[in-house]
């Protein structure tokens, strides 16, 4: 999509310049739309009535018969994105009459539309919703009944034209009663009326596909037109003009139209009668639609890559072939997201669609116990499955026929396929699915350099641009800038000093600290200066009455101090995300934004339940009393769930997050921040990993979302007074965004080159392997192996499969792939001299090999223990009858008996590390919590605040609290949860155990197993 800050499109817009003439120069206009929109930022959104001639002036000249000469479609499309631009920023000048302002909006509106910039349309009705009427009496706003009718209808807010309509039609009938009229053409209302019921007309065609309510439309804004309805209200038939020629191109935009040849009317219905409703296609989902060939909507395409940016409509185009499925092809479809957050925000939009459809959403499942999927008839059965990479991976590891009734797999976000070993989880999935071609597989992602690579490994028999489908349109215009501190060295205060061994100064400079922000609109645009004033201060040592940056002592404003009063600055104009690096940077800045706000009641729900959830201690609690939050991997999901909701209902105004929130989900915020190490800084922010340009871009994707808002803005901190060069860092080289197996990054390599050398030592070491993708790597590889072995009739040598890898498929990297397979045939090697029983059970647990065994081991020796209650419990009866499945508190007894828990803490590396606590967060000592009763405490129902005195007493209350709720969350919501699961199906299953022996509980921890930023896998 074209952008209008950009000197060849404005140019092409207003055509030849004449020197003297009615519009200015294509490089005059360009400097004018860049200070307005500095302007807008500062929160001064004033516009000259000469600059809104122009886009007056501009629309009129895009709305000229297209046979006009030097009117081609080129030009008329930047004519009216122009003028469009132009309006929305004169939308913030309220000092401009309410009727004024409305037509301004419809001028937006229909320049958006006419221009494919159809989110913006709906982002300017969010600004201007408030100025439509539609409780007063007609007689007060029938002048411009007609231009409200048209802004509610462009804004595409389906629930609000249906009151809108409602509202005005019954006013209008009532009018009729009193005129005793059948229809108001040739009044004063006739042209209003007639708009309305066009509006309606339009609004019943894009809901039902009806073609007679398109042509009753087009017949009634025709009257208008030729003034057959009434004379007199030309801005009635100025809306009727541009909602003629409109209809035209929403009925080729309408999914009604566009879905493939053979696909039910039900498909589109369900669209546009869920919520939130699809009126009409943006421009990349049409191009989706229309594919001739490798369409994934077509039921016959086996292999799919869909990329496109960030606010492109990617989550509909999902929806879009997962229904399209449903309602062709028998079997069920899976979905599948790395971040549960994104899973959360499919569930809410998918569940209305498929309701439409007939079909339903399955009931989100616990990892552990593990059975077969529910049919859609049964109470928590579905159609759809919605999974994380890992739950799909622990399915088939317990049941190879988990697939069976799969007829699609979506994947989201897949660019984490590079990402360190979640990455290789992901890999690993499509590898198996890989061989699976009776299941369809349709991968998304907004960021991939190297589409043809994807393309060729996912269908290496079909020509890459038949399997990949990319556009470059997206929706809001999106504005960079630099956030730096800067010492206001002209206000520093000079005072006497004791001094120091370090510094033997002896002048003190107490130096006020400013957050400057450099915004440049666009790429060719000068730097505009930003500052926040004094946020506070920083001292200095000096001599003789001068002071230098590098004599800095202890104290005063931190850097991330410095960019949270920057961010509370910009919440004036809408909500702000900070992106960190840390989940302790995520609560910090958090704090600190919180405590440049004033307390806000619109978060007041939420604080309550925070309090309650966390206690009223806890970091996050404090924050969201001031309207501000964090995010991270260690916070519950019903926390993480509320805290999103909250910021989608606008009643947070800021977000601290790590990448929680960056992948995929749909939040609405204006402003990012990115406080975050990116790839190719040289700055080390604590030894924290960079951003990588994917991550990078999606982040970069949350400012600004399509039909909230039309431009967003970005802004990078840096810790010194930036070089304008560094701009760049927020466009990524598109060569940087290549995909890369995360088999074949730095990190994997070096756990390579050290599994290598530990089998190099010990023929047995595979089972040394632990922690890290290696260890994954041989997991991998063993379940490949199984089921190979466990297939009814096996063939070929299994390590073959493992060419499927994306690994493998990338050229150039030979020496590093033999050396993978090395490792792979050593795996092998062991497999083959393991008894297969003990073979198969290992490959279920989906931990380390080392772990895997060790777990087995264990279960056996806890089932000959529990196999003995069979004899201690027998009181005559039938020892022959249905096992017993021991109650929750008896599965705990015994299991802390055995000390079954601290053995998982010392034997099993995936949960060792996830149980900790530290007397105090800085340089604190570690303590010893026993977490066999503690794990009975929490199970018992104690709330937070209760649960941290008992475990950390005499520990500061809102410290021990963070602890709490961390350990709860990576220990027994996660790691355990995992862990105990696996073991508790290994001693139920273990052939140590008696027919009538009793059974664990297998609801032993109601923990989940994968979180936005910890491995579902312990």
């Amino acid at each position: 999509m074209e952008r209008t800050l950009d000197l060849e499109v404005l140019a092409s817009a207003l055509g030849e310049h004449r020197p003297g003439g009615v519009l200015p120069s294509a490089q005059d206009l360009l400097a004018t739309m860049t200070e307005l929109e500095v302007a807008a930022f500062r929160g001064e959104p004033e516009i000259e009535d000469v600059t809104l001639a122009t886009a007056w002036y501009l629309h009129g000249l895009a709305a000229l018969a297209p046979e006009t000469p030097g009117y081609d479609a080129v030009r008329v499309r930047r004519a009216f994105a122009t003028s469009a631009h132009l309006m929305d920023l004169a939308l913030g000048d309220e000092r401009r009459p309410e009727a004024e302002r409305l037509q301004i909006a419809f001028a937006a509106q229909a320049g958006y539309r006419r221009s494919e910039q159809d989110p913006n349309a709906t982002a300017v009705y969010q600004q201007v919703h408030a100025l439509v009427d539609i409780t007063g009496e007609l007689r007060g706003h029938i002048g411009t009944l007609a231009v409200e009718a048209g802004v509610v209808f462009l804004g595409f807010d389906r629930p609000e034209l249906g009151r809108a309509l409602r509202a005005w039609r019954r006013q209008l009938r009532g009018v009729r009663a009193m005129m005793r009229r059948e229809s108001l053409a040739g009044t004063m209302y006739g042209p209003a009326e007639a708009v309305v019921e066009a509006v309606f007309h339009l609004y019943q065609f894009l809901g039902f596909g009806e073609a007679r309510d398109l042509l009753a439309a087009q017949r009634l804004l025709r009257d208008v037109m030729t003034q057959t309805a009434g004379r007199g209200d030309r801005l009635a038939r100025w809306v009727a003009a541009h909602l003629f020629q409109l209809s035209g191109e929403m009925a080729a935009s309408s999914l009604y139209q566009l879905l493939p040849p053979g696909t039910p009317p039900e498909v589109a219905r369900s669209f546009a009668l869920s919520k939130p409703p699809v009126m009409t296609l943006w421009p990349p989902q049409r191009q989706l639609l229309k594919l001739e060939r490798g369409n994934p909507l077509d039921p016959t395409t086996s292999r799919s890559l869909i990329s496109v940016p960030t606010s492109a409509g990617k989550t509909l185009m999902a929806q879009l072939v997962i229904c399209s499925h449903l309602a062709q092809r028998p079997g069920r479809v899976v979905y599948v997201s790395p971040m549960r957050s994104l899973g959360r925000e499919m569930r809410g939009t998918l569940r209305g669609r498929l309701r439409v459809l007939g079909r339903r959403l399955a009931a989100e499942q616990p990892e552990f116990p593990l059975g077969p999927w529910a049919s859609s008839a049964e109470p928590d059965g579905g159609d759809v499955e919605i999974v994380t990479p890992e739950r799909l991976m622990h399915m088939i590891r317990n049941n190879p026929e988990a697939l069976a009734e799969v007829g699609l797999v979506v994947v989201d976000e897949a660019h984490h396929l590079g990402q360190g070993r979640r990455g290789f989880v992901l890999e690993s999935l499509l590898t198996l699915l890989h061989a699976r071609r009776d299941i369809r597989l349709v991968l998304l992602s907004a960021a991939v350099g190297n589409k043809g690579d994807i393309a060729s490994w996912l269908d290496p028999q079909r020509p890459e641009r038949e399997v990949y489908f990319t556009d470059t349109w997206r929706g809001p215009r999106r504005m960079h800038g630099l956030m730096y501190p800067n010492l206001m060295a002209e206000h520093a205060e000079l005072s006497e000093r004791r001094p120091t061994a370090k510094h033997a100064s002896p002048v003190l400079a107490t130096v006020p600290v400013e957050t400057l922000l450099d915004v440049r609109p666009t790429a060719s645009s000068a730097i505009a200066r930003l500052t926040t004033g004094e946020v506070g201060t920083r001292r200095f040592a000096g001599s003789g009455g001068r002071w230098n940056a590098r004599t800095r002592l202890p104290g005063g404003i931190a850097d991330y101090q410095v960019f949270a009063a920057g961010a509370a600055e910009l919440t004036a104009a809408g909500s702000v995300l900070m992106v960190v690096g840390t989940r302790r940077a995520a609560r910090d800045a958090a704090l600190a934004i919180a405590e440049c706000l004033p307390e806000r009641s619109e978060a007041e729900a939420l604080t309550d339940y925070l309090a309650d959830t966390l206690g009223t201690e806890h970091p996050l609690v404090r924050c969201t009393r001031h309207g501000v939050a964090y995010h991270h991997g260690a916070l519950p999901e019903d926390v993480l769930h509320a805290v999103e909701g909250a910021l989608r209902r606008n009643e947070l105004l800021a977000i601290a997050s790590t990448s929680t929130l960056t992948d995929g989900v749909n939040l609405p915020v204006r402003t990012v921040i990115v406080h975050h190490k990116v790839d190719g800084d040289p700055l080390t922010y604590d030894g924290q990993r960079a951003l990588s340009p994917a991550e990078l871009l999606n982040a970069i994707g949350r400012a600004g979302r399509a039909g909230r808002e039309s431009e967003g803005w970005i802004f990078l901190t840096r810790p010194y007074p930036p070089r304008p060069a560094e701009f760049d860092s927020l466009n990524p080289d598109p060569e940087r965004l290549r995909l890369v197996s995360a088999l074949l990054t730095d990190e994997a390599l070096t756990a390579l080159a050290d599994a290598e050398d530990t089998l190099r030592q010990d023929a047995d070491g595979v089972f040394a392997l632990a922690d890290d993708i290696a260890a994954d790597f041989a997991s991998f590889v063993w379940l490949v192996l199984q089921l190979h072995a466990s297939s009814p009739a096996p063939q070929g040598n299994p390590i073959d499969a493992l060419d499927a890898l994306f690994a493998l498929s990338q050229r150039g990297n030979g020496r590093h792939t033999s050396r993978w397979l090395t490792l792979a045939d050593k795996v092998a090697t062991v497999f083959e001299i393991t008894d297969p029983a003990q073979a198969g059970r290992w490959a279920a647990t989906g931990t380390s090999l080392g772990s895997a065994r060790y777990l087995d081991w264990l279960a056996n020796q806890l089932a000959v223990l529990l196999d003995r209650h069979t004899v201690d419990d027998a009181t005559g009866g039938d020892r022959l009858a249905e096992p017993e499945e021991w109650s929750l508190r008896r599965t705990l007894d015994f299991l802390t008996e055995h000390q079954v828990f601290d053995r998982l803490l010392d034997h099993v590396p995936e949960v060792t590390k996830t149980w900790s606590f530290k007397d105090k967060e800085t340089r604190g000592t570690q303590m010893n919590v026993p977490i066999a009763p503690a794990l009975r405490e929490w199970i018992s129902g104690s709330t937070m605040p209760d649960l941290a005195l008992s475990w950390q007493p005499g520990v500061a209350a809102g410290w021990a609290l963070e602890q709490a709720v961390r350990n709860i969350s990576t220990a027994f919501g996660h790691a355990l949860s995992w862990t105990v699961g696996a073991l508790t199906n290994l001693v139920n299953t273990s052939p140590a155990l008696s027919p009538g022996a009793p059974r664990l509980n297998t609801h032993t921890l109601p923990g989940t197993s994968a979180t936005e930023s910890t491995p579902s896998r312990p």
